[in-house]
């Protein structure tokens, strides 16, 4: 049997204290739960028991993470959809009588555009969550195909009533 062991980057530093481990680099900080304990020699990391499938992809994406960092674009498609941020909301004109306000969380960015924005962040479970958050306010629409899309989304739309 081999053992797992994980070859930490140039700059990328990690730490594990009761329970939790925390992966931090030049693009954020990632932390996130184990029963494992860390054991660290030079760029080499072990994990001691080892760690599951699940908990070795976290580790994975937090390394990814810190070093490259996540993206999400998310857009805007329809007439009068609009987004706006005001100190850590985000304000969303959706077609609604009321404007809907979301909390940005504490580990992601946010860059506008006019009917683009992009949610940027080192932590991808935190920034798919807040993606698919924003989208719940507005699915896409099967006829108009109007709503919340991401980047590369093709939505097909249906065919409307034929008289």
């Amino acid at each position: 049997m081999t053992i797992p062991v994980f070859r930490l980057p140039i700059g990328v530093r990690c730490s594990s204290i009761n329970g939790k481990v925390s992966v931090s680099g030049a693009k954020g900080v990632v932390i996130f739960d184990s029963v494992s304990n860390l054991h660290r020699k030079g760029n080499m990391v072990l994990f001691l028991p080892y760690l599951t499938p699940y908990e070795s992809s976290l580790f994975t994406q937090a390394i990814f993470g810190v070093v490259l960092g996540y993206t999400i674009e998310l857009k805007l498609k329809g007439i009068g959809y609009r987004v706006r941020k005001e100190k850590e909301k985000l304000i969303f004109s959706l077609g609604y009588s009321k404007s809907v306000i979301v909390d940005i969380p504490v580990d992601v960015s946010v860059n506008l555009g006019k009917k683009t924005f992009l949610l940027i962040s080192a932590n991808l479970g935190v920034l798919q969550n807040f993606a698919s958050s924003i989208r719940r306010y507005r699915y896409p629409d099967s006829y108009k195909g109007a709503g919340v899309l991401y980047e590369n989304e093709i939505i097909v739309c249906k065919e409307g009533k034929k008289t």
